[in-house]
């Protein structure tokens, strides 16, 4: 068993979820490791977008975090219209919000690879963004830039 799969199996983790459909997204706050964690899982539509990512900054807001954890091995392409509505109206909420530091797990998808450096090229002097090919590595560096 790996690092990671130990963890998702430990039941004292303690974590708040904030978000979750089947196919869509969950969103959690870790308290093991002060992150808001998201974990794509295929498809969302305007409003299940829009809700993942809402969700994701109230759990930031409500722990007083600045670090999240994408995880966007399973992530689709986004539509033109969403990385506009994303780098336009979002971002600037996420970061009046705290977002200082990001480690994302790159996805499989080669669209949706060109969507996240997209995005990560909207925040580039404001966020530190570091890309990860697991979820234990992102972790691995989100604890020690924590320090």
């Amino acid at each position: 068993m790996t690092a990671d799969a130990a963890l998702h199996d430990d039941l004292s983790r303690r974590v708040d979820l904030y978000f979750s459909r089947r196919g869509v997204a969950d969103v959690t706050w870790d308290a093991n490791w002060n992150v808001v964690h998201i974990e794509a899982k295929g498809w969302a539509d305007t409003a299940e977008s829009h809700a993942v990512l809402d969700s994701a900054i109230r759990a930031m807001t409500d722990h007083e975090g600045s670090r999240w954890l994408f995880d966007g091995r399973d992530m689709n392409e986004i539509k033109q219209s969403e990385l506009q509505w994303i780098t336009d109206v979002w971002l600037p909420r996420a970061l009046a919000a705290g977002l200082r530091v990001a480690a994302i797990v790159m996805p499989r998808s080669g669209t949706a690879t060109k969507n996240i450096d997209d995005m990560a090229k909207a925040a580039e002097n404001e966020i530190e963004v570091r890309y990860f090919s697991s979820v234990e590595n992102a972790r691995q560096w989100l604890a020690t830039s924590a320090r």
